[in-house]
């Protein structure tokens, strides 16, 4: 049996491990850090006991391999699933809004919930029309790529309020990008797979656990009971190669992991260090992952004396924060505090180099607009938490810069949610990697030599 070592233990390299797990195959997953879960993790809060997840993560019908990989494990029934899609919104001057879609098929769902929106107009909605016309275009995507979401939506007649109060929302909550800055092409993909395909793919799931919870114990179990092992806290050195192959990982403290086959799921500049300088001067296509930059997300997690709004989560309207979660609403602990909420900035460049107590004054201003009753509650505890590098920046052109699972190294494949998935960098764009390089190793167990893209 040829060996199968994967670097990363995040959702990419842990989806791909269950997958070959299910097949009786042992792997070897590598992590750098203490424990796996890569940017979706969850930690214990020491001072309140609430379980913090270290970014809110918004799961959707449409995740079909997402929903695959839990299936595997065991953990589906973690995730809370809305019936139809439903989403609140909360507005300066005590503005609320709902967009509640009804039982019908798509695109109708879509259009029962706006007709009732009362963020956005009938000649808005009158406008929708050009959205479904260009979804339905076979544009190419390459010709999609060459436009940023605001560009794309301009061309199809949609007015600047509806940008700010629908499409703004979805685009930095899908791409984690500014709509002036992120590619058209990604977003609409998840427009087409999410809203304009089946009603039940644009429900909205989320984790009634830790992300921890929902995933790494239970991958785990499958990993090592099909005779595979985690070796953590052992950040890999180098990947060795031999006549144009990898033979192996050298971990940072000296030990050496032979392998007939290596995964990288790390992220795209990490993966770049593992590779001689000889092999990134030969090959174009590790150059051009050297062109790929980050996006960063900052959550801000505060614990009030009471629970500041009922809903369980809400879009926030002409402000800096996008998104609220009511942790005491979504998680399944009755323990969890009852003033516990999350606060998200997506495609946070511009505050990413402020300190905790800039960003916390910021966000009170807006909570304090938004949600009166935040006036009055008592704020017990305040953490903040940057991402840094929580995704891939999906900027004009980079679609042509991510990689396809196929490195130029015979037996070096890629994973993670910034290869080429055809995919924003999502969890589900994690799984979708998973899952491909895992039927591409099986594909070439009894290859003696696979064909590179």
């Amino acid at each position: 049996m040829k060996s199968i070592v994967i670097v990363g233990g995040g959702f990419a390299g842990l989806s791909a491990a269950t997958a070959l797990a299910e097949k009786g195959i042992a792997v070897t997953v590598i992590e750098g850090r203490q424990a796996l879960g890569g940017r979706a993790f969850s930690f214990r809060d020491p001072a309140s006991g609430d379980v913090v997840d270290n970014g809110q993560h918004i799961l959707m019908g449409c995740y079909h391999e997402t929903l695959r990989f839990l299936k595997r494990i065991g953990t589906i029934d973690k995730l809370h699933f809305q019936e139809d899609l439903c989403v609140d919104f909360a507005g300066l001057r005590g503005r609320r809004a709902r967009l509640r879609c009804l039982n019908l098929p798509a695109p109708w769902h879509l259009l029962s919930g706006l007709v009732r929106l009362s963020t956005v107009s009938w000649a808005d909605i009158w406008r929708m029309r050009y959205i479904e016309k260009a979804l339905r275009a076979d544009t190419p995507m390459h010709e999609l790529d060459r436009m940023t979401v605001d560009e794309w939506l301009t061309r199809c007649h949609q007015s600047e309020r509806i940008k700010r109060h629908l499409w703004n929302l979805i685009t930095i909550g899908t791409l984690n990008e500014d709509p002036k800055i992120a590619s058209a092409a990604p977003l609409v993909t998840v427009l087409r797979q999410a809203f304009f395909a089946d009603r039940q793919e644009a429900r909205i799931a989320l984790s009634s656990v830790g992300l921890t919870d929902l995933y790494v114990p239970a991958a785990r179990a499958m990993i090592e009971k099909a005779g595979g092992r985690i070796l953590l806290k052992s950040p890999a050195e180098a990947f060795e190669l031999d006549g144009g192959r990898v033979t192996g990982v050298r971990l940072r403290d000296g030990r050496r992991i032979p392998a007939d086959h290596v995964l990288s799921t790390i992220p795209p500049h990490a993966f770049l260090k593992l590779l001689p300088a000889a092999i990134l001067d030969a090959h174009t296509a590790f150059k051009r992952i050297d062109r790929l930059r980050y996006a960063p997300i900052i959550s801000i997690h505060l614990w009030f004396d009471r629970p500041i709004t009922p809903h369980r989560f809400v879009g926030l309207l002409d402000t800096t924060i996008q998104w609220l979660f009511n942790r005491a609403q979504i998680h399944e602990d009755p323990k969890t505090s009852p003033g516990y909420i999350s606060l998200v900035i997506s495609g946070a460049h511009a505050y990413d180099s402020w300190d905790e107590k800039k960003i916390l004054t910021l966000a009170l201003q807006e909570l304090h607009q938004l949600f009166p009753v935040a006036r009055q509650a008592l704020l017990q505890r305040s953490r903040v938490v940057k991402e840094h590098q929580a995704t891939l920046s999906p900027g004009v052109g980079v679609e042509t810069l991510r990689p396809e699972h196929r490195s130029p190294i015979p037996n070096l494949w890629l994973g993670g949610d910034w290869t080429k998935t055809g995919l924003p960098a999502t969890i589900e764009s994690a799984c979708v990697s998973g899952h491909r390089c895992a039927d591409l190793i099986l594909a070439a167990q009894n290859s003696p030599e696979v064909c590179h893209v």
